[in-house]
């Protein structure tokens, strides 16, 4: 997928590896997501050329989703599954990606609806969160960038934003706690 991607990728893992390893990281916005949004920025800025200002400004956007998120659904997997802390980190991503690369804030709106991450559950193996979370940061980031790519070429969500995160918090509400962190 080219050096893009393969930045971000690796961004993801080495963030989500660090947190597993009790490494201090920034929770952004969960601990089991926290490699989706620094990968994303940090590789607009190293790959793409993002000034540091765009790419602060690009995390107040992200933050916004964020709040929106936390505000109508939920950011934490022991209460939405993993698709409220992976998908939010991705939409998130999506969100500052979209922004960096020059999108307007419609786009923005139309990357953050992350269809394909509804009903992702916590799902621990062998005990711990931290394995399926380090592989999800990596699938997260390139969902944002596919995400960010869409909304970047014109091609509109169906479904608004608005409504994918709704859909989330019923999703999750729906969910066994077995399928929760």
């Amino acid at each position: 997928t080219g050096s893009l991607m393969s930045s971000a990728l690796y961004r993801a893992l080495a963030v989500s590896e660090l947190n597993a390893a009790m490494g201090r990281i920034v929770a952004a916005p969960t601990a089991g997501s926290c490699g989706i949004l620094p990968a994303a920025v940090l590789t607009m800025e190293a790959e793409k050329g993002c000034s540091h200002d765009d790419c602060v400004m690009a995390l107040f956007t992200a933050s916004a989703v964020g709040m929106v998120i936390a505000d109508n659904a939920c950011l934490a997997g022991a209460e939405g599954g993993c698709q409220a802390e992976c998908g939010s980190a991705a939409a998130m991503a999506a969100a500052a990606i979209t922004e960096l690369s020059g999108g307007t804030p419609e786009m923005v709106a139309h990357a953050v609806a992350l269809k394909n991450i509804l009903g992702l559950v916590c799902d621990p193996v062998a005990g711990l969160v931290e394995i399926p979370c380090i592989k999800r940061n990596a699938s997260g980031v390139a969902g944002a960038f596919v995400a960010a790519e869409l909304a970047l070429a014109g091609i509109e969500s169906a479904i608004p934003a608005d409504e994918v995160i709704w859909a989330m918090k019923k999703v999750g509400d729906a969910m066994s706690s077995t399928l929760k962190e």
